[in-house]
């Protein structure tokens, strides 16, 4: 899949050079990529008490019992964010240059997750798959993979995966074909990619503009190579990712 993409990206991009671009090929020149420039500072015990806090956090979210033990994620989430504001870990200034419509975002997506399962919505979806959705274990999980690359499409792929992929536990535990179906749903809803606001590097290139402002994608860069990419690698997850994950599981 990743060759595929990238096979699809150096096609469509390479038609696609801008006037800027094409004058400099004319004239034979080249551009050069700047050298970074890294700032080299000595590890303190100040920062490496806070190198320490971090990982101790996302070990606590990889441990369900512990977080819960501190009252869940979203708590572990708060005292992190409060030790680090409260010992200056993060600066006022650092705090403020946050991506704030990506955090939005993420938070969005994971009330909307919390909504679905806390307002019985899940149930009701789970009824309303059974009937519809095929019984056979492969075209169930074509089904439930086509579903999910169709919504991710249009939303967020973190909503979209806090949304469906407790309805695909159930189904695929029905089937008994749980983890099959979580594997190859998982990896489909970071499929599509045919809209920028699908996911968060989506947004980020969008966003991304150059010295004197200006963007260096559009809506139709997306559309040229994200709708032709995600058909490929939706083909790809339901044959060879399928057989794939048949020998492993």
């Amino acid at each position: 899949a990743v060759l595929v993409g990238w096979v699809m990206v150096m096609i469509f991009y390479h038609f696609d050079a801008s006037e800027d671009e094409l004058s400099r090929q004319a004239k034979g020149e080249t551009i050069s990529i700047p050298t970074v420039v890294f700032e080299r500072e000595n590890i303190t015990f100040a920062k490496a008490l806070w190198l320490l806090s971090a990982f101790a956090t996302l070990a606590t979210f990889a441990c369900q019992p512990i977080a819960d033990f501190f009252g869940g994620t979203t708590a572990v989430s708060m005292l992190f964010i409060s030790l680090a504001l409260g010992t200056g870990m993060v600066s006022r200034q650092t705090f403020n240059s946050y991506s704030w419509h990506l955090l939005f975002l993420i938070g969005g997506g994971g009330a909307l997750g919390f909504a679905v399962n806390g307002s019985g919505l899940l149930d009701i979806l789970t009824r309303a798959a059974e009937l519809y959705l095929s019984s056979d274990p492969y075209m169930l999980v074509v089904e439930l993979v086509l579903i999910l690359i169709g919504a991710t499409t249009f939303v967020s792929h973190t909503v979209a995966a806090l949304v469906f992929m407790p309805l695909v536990v159930r189904l695929g535990g029905a089937e008994g074909i749980r983890e099959l179906a979580v594997l190859l749903c998982g990896l489909s809803c970071s499929v599509a990619c045919a809209l920028p606001m699908t996911s968060f590097p989506n947004v980020n290139s969008l966003m991304a503009t150059d010295d004197q402002g200006r963007p260096w994608l559009a809506m139709k860069h997306f559309l040229a190579a994200g709708t032709p990419m995600t058909i490929a690698t939706g083909l790809l997850l339901i044959t060879v990712g399928y057989w794939l994950a048949r020998l492993v599981l």
